[in-house]
């Protein structure tokens, strides 16, 4: 937010460092779609549960390859510690994915701000050279201080904006009707449909007590309880 300033020199290192990480991950966009391949972002801050791979799913759908583009850097108390996070969708990835869908974080602050980091989040990405970038409900909210669909809402009215195409969804749901998970309003049978939400909340608890999740791969979760240390900020 600092036009000219300069950091204090025991900064410098990292701030290099910060610097050549996005600028390698710009390349790695680059360079997948020098191979005429259609690069979409997923933003996540969680250990990935079913809802989160329907998303993937989808956007798969759109493009030829995802990058799983997490924000990076200081954290809120109970998001992941972003190390554990790569150990997780790189073991997801190679199970289900291989080369169609990668792990490549962006560093940047998260703010939590709701609809406004929603937007600019898809900046982000836009300058990146993404083509595809999901917006999702709740998207980069807190404590429930903003209205978890005022992000979908600011998606569908500024989208147009951008240069990147935004997708917006609200949210992955498992359908009691059509016994899989979807997403809100994407559903084949709209009108029978009876949506039960996938609470992160209750997956991070089980995660802590080492329980299962009934809306997670299995073998993730298993991969997960393995850790010796707290996952968790």
């Amino acid at each position: 937010f600092c036009v000219g300033a300069k950091p204090k020199k025991k900064y410098n290192n990292l701030v290099k460092f910060i610097i050549n990480h996005n600028k390698k991950l710009k390349n790695y966009i680059t360079d997948l779609q020098e191979k005429k391949m259609v690069v979409s972002a997923f933003q996540t801050r969680n250990v990935p549960h079913l809802g989160h791979e329907e998303i993937i799913k989808q956007l798969l759908k759109k493009s030829n390859h995802v990058i799983v583009n997490p924000v990076i850097g200081p954290k809120k108390i109970g998001d992941i510690n972003y190390n554990f996070l790569k150990k997780i969708y790189n073991f997801l990835i190679n199970k289900k994915y291989k080369n169609k869908v990668s792990y490549f974080p962006v560093i940047a602050n998260m703010f939590y701000a709701g609809p406004r980091e929603a937007m600019h989040h898809a900046i982000i990405r836009q300058n990146l050279g993404f083509d595809i970038f999901c917006i999702g409900r709740d998207h980069a909210g807190a404590d429930f201080v903003y209205d978890p669909n005022l992000s979908i809402k600011a998606a569908l009215k500024y989208g147009k904006n951008f240069r990147i195409n935004v997708m917006a969804t609200n949210g992955a749901y498992y359908c009691n009707y059509c016994k899989e998970i979807v997403i809100k309003g994407w559903c084949r049978k709209k009108i029978f449909c009876n949506l039960q939400n996938i609470s992160g909340t209750d997956f991070r608890k089980k995660i802590s007590k080492k329980k299962f999740f009934k809306f997670a791969d299995g073998d993730i979760q298993t991969y997960i309880h393995k850790f010796r240390k707290n996952i968790f900020v």
